[in-house]
């Protein structure tokens, strides 16, 4: 394969030179010049971009990297090359299916190749790859890369075997870049660069292309109902007592971002959770019950402009029941639901749906409506508040529907309708389609009341139970103490961790609402009322809200011998904001209307873009947003972000220190004892790279590239039995606090212990923190006065006692375990890999195998499963769905009678928590 320099990679965009703009032309020039990181406003066309930047390189004889991308994205490069005229070296995507040969083989053929950090790290350190003869490294969505991650570890090991080829990363993320101490030049650092490229929509060459384009914008602010603006003030309120509450119940944190403006992003989570987690183990229960309902509180003032009144007031129940204690249980109840504001949001999201016969409004209400089905209330007048926008939407297309006449000879002209949710897609749908509009909520309500019968039925049932059992444990617990009298675990220790996890995840609030609501959407968009026999329940239910009411129902003769083309003119389309298909959508569709049903500012550049490329086509674009809303305040808020953010990338641009490159790796000096009757026996002093064999597992933790970057050198194998190997004599098994309580409560760690305890003489278990947040095992409020089996520190002492020869390092960050190694080997031999990797592996074992092992960690960690019979069972099943599915008979003529009863028994026990 013949390698080329960057020199020689000429700026070949000529092949859409129509299809770019000038600014785009531009990017791109300077981008293929010199390398650098590429930060671009979003709508800017940067998918665009990229696809051009890669078929710069398609034509010779490269060999050209793409990380970061996923499959989906691939998949849309694919088609954009291969509509672009490249059919011979396409983009092909490299995956844990494909072997360590072919790989090998595909990278000598050289070609564009998408492929993960993970595995192409691992192909660089066993050497598989010809890393001098890489031409380039193309880094898509930059800003996920972080510093310590593999993406790091790819570029530094392929900076220092290749001074030549080029780095090019690439980011439509301005926000992600102006958050944090130096946030431009940590990621100009972590991603080797010196260089970067700035294109605010501001700037002059893109508001000059921009600009001279039509300006056919309708910009139109539907009023919410009485209904809708009472439940979004009374929200609203409800979220300022919350915020309020945490301010003075963590005086010691920043709360400066803890804003009214920033509750309503959706990256406020974030915001408080980096504020909360150094001292987590600290915080009251109380106050993580305040976390999980802003979250909850944020998520209801979006629902109440984005789904249907039905929807929205079944989220409200949702919420109720989560905080109803059952089954004996309690339950911390949220404080906004006492509020005077709480009690408002449920009474009127309830009478937009229904009116109850102790309303005042009850008699003089007409309902609409006179079809009631069985399981709904007879005392119940249903109301069914239209969402306003879908009316304004009905006027809309009967507008165009009159101006397009004027088009085309009369033909008509295609309208695209963009949306923010897959399910407003599909309501939107049968909104416009169905000419019985009222049957639409209706149909919504009476799915609602059934949900709601059969919850209520289930409830009932469980409560009963419960009573019973509760009645006969009475009786046998007379002369015992009551179960109550012991102390309270608080959830957010690691040892209240380690009691979830023995006995069923607790979810929090948030997480049960999220949850709550996914099945919500499967019930109230259900087309039948049957839904028994259901194949696809659990995926149905899985998809929740992103993909409900999907499904198309197909008549006996809706296979028709012939087709009839669709005239493009006639055709309405709805389709989701996705920003790498937004121009694809466009040029596909070529709309002569756009409806923008939900605000996108990133959509909205993409139009202008699509109008400055085509400037003889006059697009009609109608603007809708809620007036006085929260979710005219995100957009609004949207947009300051981003020119803010770009205004700090711009200054810092100005004002920090360019990284330069770092300097060839320092070489670690080595000491090793000599034989004592050789010259006394003095210490003698090697130098050169310290050697570690880290586990493959172990790429997806930052302590890989922290230890490359000490520059010890490190080779990645499958390993049995440990997870580092520091010397011949010493293992280290690694574990986060939360690893850690979940190996103690599957019992994998013992396991794991023996295994190390029985090949190696100095097996260490190393406790990791992270480094965010605290050092410490426990919090102070969760330390009790009488020692019990079940703690985590219990736990660690019998561990103690059962391995008398394992080591426990305790390690407050990955940095810290990198100088921990450093130590550890200065007296110690190097490791021998293939020996690591052939303990504790069967004949024949390949110890360097780069396939996900997660199913063969969860198969081997199974009760009668074994290092003798696991290869066994997976040589005959294909997956773990289709061993839960053979029977006891086919499980023992593969592993024996007694491990087979064993897994079978495993395998049909049932939990109740």
């Amino acid at each position: 394969m013949k390698k080329k320099s960057q020199n020689n990679a000429t700026v070949l965009y000529c092949f859409k030179a129509q299809m770019l703009l000038e600014f785009q032309k531009q990017i791109l020039t300077e981008i293929v010049t010199e390398d650098g990181l590429l930060i671009i406003s979003p709508g800017l066309g940067l998918f665009q971009i990229l696809c051009s930047l890669i078929q710069v390189y398609s034509t010779g004889n490269h060999l050209i990297l793409l990380l970061n991308t996923t499959k989906a994205e691939d998949d849309l490069i694919q088609e954009q090359l291969i509509a672009s005229g490249v059919t011979q070296h396409t983009l092909r995507r490299i995956e844990y299916n494909t072997t360590a040969e072919k790989r090998s083989s595909m990278y000598r053929e050289s070609g564009l190749f998408s492929i993960t950090s993970r595995i192409l790290a691992v192909d660089m350190l066993l050497g598989r790859i010809p890393t001098s003869l890489i031409n380039g490294i193309i880094v898509a969505n930059a800003d996920r890369v972080k510093p310590h991650s593999i993406d790091e570890l790819v570029l530094r090991i392929y900076r220092e075997h290749n001074q030549e080829g080029f780095i090019k990363a690439l980011s439509d993320r301005p926000e992600a870049f102006a958050s944090g101490f130096a946030p431009l030049q940590t990621t100009l650092k972590t991603l080797l660069l010196r260089k970067v490229h700035v294109w605010p929509r501001f700037q002059v060459l893109v508001a000059e292309c921009l600009s001279s384009t039509s300006n056919n914008v309708i910009e139109l602010r539907q009023p919410m109902t009485e209904a809708m603006q009472v439940i979004q003030q009374n929200l609203v309120h409800c979220l300022e007592e919350t915020l309020t509450e945490l301010r003075r119940s963590n005086p010691t944190i920043d709360v400066g971002e803890f804003t009214m403006e920033n509750a309503f992003s959706r990256s406020f989570d974030q915001v408080v959770r980096r504020q909360l987690d150094p001292i987590w183990h600290r915080v009251s229960p109380a106050s993580k019950q305040l976390v999980g309902d802003l979250k909850i509180l944020r998520q209801l003032l979006n629902y109440l402009t984005t789904y249907d009144c039905v929807s929205f007031y079944s989220f409200i129940e949702t919420v109720i029941a989560a905080n109803t204690s059952y089954d004996g249980k309690q339950v911390r109840q949220s404080q906004w639901l006492f509020l005077e504001a709480g009690d408002k949001v449920i009474t009127t999201a309830r009478k937009r749906v229904y009116l109850r016969e102790q309303d005042p409004e009850y008699d003089d209400y007409v309902e609409v409506s006179n079809y009631k089905d069985e399981s709904m209330p007879k005392h119940i007048k249903l109301t069914l508040e239209e969402q306003p926008k879908w009316g304004l939407l009905s006027n809309i297309l009967e507008e165009i529907e009159q101006d397009s006449l004027q088009l085309n000879a009369g033909d008509g002209a295609p309208t695209l309708i963009m949306v923010s949710e897959r399910r407003t897609c599909s309501q939107l749908q049968k909104y416009i389609v169905d000419k019985d509009r009222t049957e639409f909520l209706n149909r919504i309500a009476r799915n609602f009341f059934r949900w709601r019968a059969s919850i209520h039925q289930i409830q009932t049932t469980v409560m009963n139970q419960a009573s019973t059992a509760a009645s006969h444990q009475s009786t046998m617990m007379r002369g015992r103490p009551p179960p109550n009298k012991r102390r309270r675990v608080r959830g957010g220790s690691s040892t209240a961790a380690s009691s979830h996890f023995a006995s069923g995840r607790s979810y929090t609030l948030a997480e049960t609402f999220r949850n709550d609501i996914i099945q919500n959407m499967t019930e109230l968009n259900a087309s039948t009322p049957d839904t028994t026999d259901n194949e696809d329940e659990n995926d149905s239910a899985y998809q929740g809200i992103m993909a409900a009411d999907d499904n198309i129902l197909m008549s006996d003769d809706s296979i028709l011998p012939t087709f009839d083309e669709i005239p493009n003119t006639t055709l309405i389309t709805i389709q989701c904001y996705d920003d790498n298909t937004h121009e694809q959508v466009l040029e596909d569709a070529q709309p002569r209307f756009i409806i923008l049903f939900d605000p996108n500012p990133a959509f909205i550049r993409q139009i202008e873009v699509y109008r400055a490329r085509h400037p003889s086509v006059d697009v009609r674009v109608y603007f809708m947003v809620y007036e006085d809303s929260v979710e005219e305040q995100n957009y609004l808020s949207l947009i300051r972000k981003e020119k803010e953010s770009f205004e700090r990338l711009i200054h810092e641009k100005s004002v920090m220190a360019i990284p330069l490159p770092d300097q060839q790796r320092k070489e670690a000096e080595i000491t090793i004892p000599t034989n004592s009757r050789l010259a006394g026996g003095q210490l003698r002093i090697e130098k050169g790279p310290q050697l570690v064999t880290v586990d493959m597992r172990e790429f997806r933790s930052s302590l890989p590239p922290i230890l490359y970057a000490e520059g010890i050198k490190i080779v990645p194998c499958t390993l049995q039995v440990g997870d580092y190997i520091l010397s011949p004599d010493m293992c280290v098994e690694r574990k986060s606090l939360s690893d850690l309580i979940q190996s103690f409560n599957s019992g994998r760690l013992y396991t794991q212990c023996e295994n190390m305890s029985l090949y190696y003489k100095m097996p260490i278990l190393l406790i990791e923190f992270d480094e965010n947040k605290t050092f410490s095992l426990q919090g102070v409020s969760d330390l009790r006065e009488n020692i019990r089996a079940t703690d985590l520190s219990s736990k660690l002492v019998l561990l103690t006692l059962a391995f008398p020869k394992l080591r426990i390092i305790w390690s407050s960050s990955p940095h810290e375990t990198a100088k921990i190694f450093l130590e550890l080997k200065k007296t110690e031999e190097e490791p021998n890999t293939e020996a690591a990797a052939a303990i504790g592996a069967e004949e024949n074992e390949d110890g360097e195998t780069i396939y996900n092992m997660t199913p063969q960690d969860i198969l081997r960690s199974m009760p009668g499963v074994n290092s003798k019979n696991y290869k066994i069972i997976m040589s005959q099943v294909d997956s773990l769905d289709e061993l839960m599915h053979l029977s006891l008979k086919k499980i023992q003529d593969m592993i024996g009678e007694e491990m087979g009863r064993k897994l079978y028994t495993f395998l049909r026990k049932k939990k109740y928590y």
